[in-house]
């Protein structure tokens, strides 16, 4: 915790930016997501834990559709300290039987490393698959969706240079942030801090909103109707901040902040057809 602020201001941060205080049945839906995601598994088998990097952690899975159209690549949240790859697999299931193949990505956590690794840890997997693991077909139209941490770094993805890493300019057609935190400095002000370890100064460098737009590429940031307005604000702003580009901010209505995500297995759902669209003909 950072020191200067009264315990009732503690507290309404922790409200507004932790979403395990506003949502106590959430071992409930992780256990639920875990057994999706082993359904998932044995029916679509992927190529699994291929490494892009020297940590462990730094491997991602890939659902490989038949005939693919594109590819949605999914990163999951967490806060940057918790959960991987597996638990949210069962987002491949709809995206695969819609042409599309799926790529999982794993990350290292905090406090193992820093959000600054994790931030490079997420372009270098992006960068492996997009060069090195995806064909031709998987590779004409590339979605980056994530969730929470996932949604900070799927955004992350708009304003990379991606020429730099040797990929093309636009490599990606479009990015679905879902519930995603883009503005650091009031975690420090939270019980998350204790594994970020983040400062003031490394806040405020790694946080995005007001940050350029170098990708130009379709954005949407949807936020789950029940969260604290603390979400729904952030996902505005970003939406705000690129209105020339005509990205979109939705609510998804009578969701929390883990419910909101599983409209991605939904076919007609707002956000599975928001990356329908993004992904094109």
């Amino acid at each position: 915790m950072t020191a200067g602020i009264g315990v009732q201001d503690r507290d309404w941060y922790e409200r507004e930016y932790n979403p395990r205080v506003a949502v106590p049945e959430l071992p409930d839906i992780l256990a639920a997501w875990v057994e999706r995601s082993k359904a998932t598994h044995a029916r679509h088998p992927p190529l699994a834990d291929i490494a892009y990097g020297p940590h462990p952690r730094e491997v991602f899975d890939l659902f490989r559709a038949p005939q693919a159209r594109g590819t949605v690549v999914f990163i999951h949240g967490g806060y940057w300290r918790a959960l991987s790859k597996f638990e949210t697999s069962w987002v491949a299931d709809a995206f695969l039987d819609q042409g599309l193949s799926v790529a999982l990505l794993n990350y290292p956590l905090c406090p193992d490393v820093t959000l600054a690794h994790i931030r490079e840890s997420a372009l270098a997997a992006f960068t492996k698959l997009h060069r090195d693991v995806l064909n031709d077909d998987e590779r004409r139209s590339v979605v980056v969706t994530g969730h929470s941490a996932g949604g900070y770094l799927a955004a992350l993805h708009l304003m990379t240079d991606w020429t730099a890493r040797g990929l093309p300019e636009k490599p990606i057609a479009g990015i679905v942030s879902i519930s995603g935190v883009f503005e650091l400095l009031p975690l420090l002000h939270t019980s998350m801090n204790e594994a970020l370890r983040l400062d003031a100064a490394e806040a405020e460098r790694l946080t995005l909103l007001g940050q350029p737009w170098v990708t130009p590429a379709k954005a949407a940031f949807a936020v789950g109707g029940l969260e604290p307005d603390a979400f729904h604000r952030q996902s505005r702003e970003m939406a705000a901040g690129w209105a020339d580009l005509a990205p979109r901010g939705f609510p998804v209505p009578d969701t929390n902040h883990f419910t909101v995500l599983e409209g991605l297995a939904v076919p007609g759902s707002a956000l599975n057809a928001a990356v329908i669209e993004m992904v094109g003909e």
